[in-house]
C-alpha cells in the first residue's frame, strides 16, 4: 500500500464531497491530514497485518477522525458539518482501499 497515493485520494474524496467549500478547505485539511499521517499509517498497516480486529478499527478510526475533526474546527476555517462531511468521506475513502 502506498500511502502518499492513498492520502492524496483521501484529499482528493474529501475536497469532492464538499464542492464550492473545496478551494477553501483544501489547505487546512491536507495540513490535518499530514499532521495525522504517522497515525493513520500505523493504523491502516495494523488493520492490513492483522494486529487489531475490525471493532478495534473502527474504534481507533472515530479517534483519528475526531482528532481531525477537531484540528480544523480550531482553525475556523469552515462550518463543523462541512468538515464532518469531509473527514467522513476520506475516512471511507482509507476504509474503502483497506477492504480491497
Amino acid at each position: 500500500m502506498n500511502i502518499n497515493d492513498l492520502y492524496k485520494q483521501m484529499l482528493d474524496t474529501a475536497l469532492n464531497v464538499v464542492g464550492d467549500e473545496a478551494q477553501q478547505m483544501s489547505g487546512p485539511l491536507q495540513k490535518a491530514l499530514n499532521a495525522q499521517k504517522a497515525s493513520i499509517e500505523a493504523l491502516a498497516q495494523a488493520k492490513l497485518n492483522g494486529e487489531i480486529n475490525e471493532d478495534e478499527f473502527t474504534a481507533e478510526l472515530e479517534r483519528e477522525k475526531a482528532i481531525l475533526e477537531v484540528e480544523l474546527i480550531t482553525l475556523e476555517i469552515i462550518a463543523k458539518a462541512t468538515v464532518q462531511k469531509a473527514i467522513n468521506a476520506a475516512m471511507s475513502c482509507l476504509t474503502s482501499a483497506l477492504a480491497r
